[in-house]
């Protein structure tokens, strides 16, 4: 748990330095996916099905909520809470794609629980409270 935590900080970064530049950002995030794949599906081959040392997997999907997360301190704790909870818990139908096989299993569970995020950092920014 502790490695894919800390692996947030590598998105954070990234979203901290390219986020005002909205198109390289998208570009970057989906290179860096499906790179993702790829390294996921030769280390699974050599490590076992989603090892705990392979964390490109959370740091490249928590970039889909961070884009929706304006650059400040309560929506970022709120959007990297929201992510790990989800990739930790895996709510369905996330658990069931961890059974795809290689890179690809990898990568989608934490895609979906990135979109499971992305939904509701959309709806706090509906919600007037000025925390998003």
């Amino acid at each position: 748990m502790a490695p894919a935590t800390f692996s947030c900080l590598i998105g954070i970064l990234i979203w901290y330095l390219l986020f005002p530049f909205k198109v390289f950002y998208i570009v970057v995030a989906v290179i860096f996916f499906v790179t993702g794949i790829a390294i996921c599906n030769d280390l699974s081959k050599e490590w076992g099905k989603d090892p705990r040392r392979i964390v490109i997997d959370e740091y490249v999907a928590i970039l889909l909520p961070l884009y929706f997360t304006p650059q400040r301190i309560i929506p970022l704790a709120i959007t990297v809470i929201l992510f790990r909870f989800f990739d930790i818990v895996k709510p369905p139908p996330i658990r069931k794609l961890e059974n795809l096989s290689g890179g690809w299993g990898i990568m989608f569970d934490d895609l979906l629980a990135a979109v499971y995020t992305t939904i509701i950092v959309l709806f706090l920014r509906l919600i007037p409270l000025n925390v998003f």
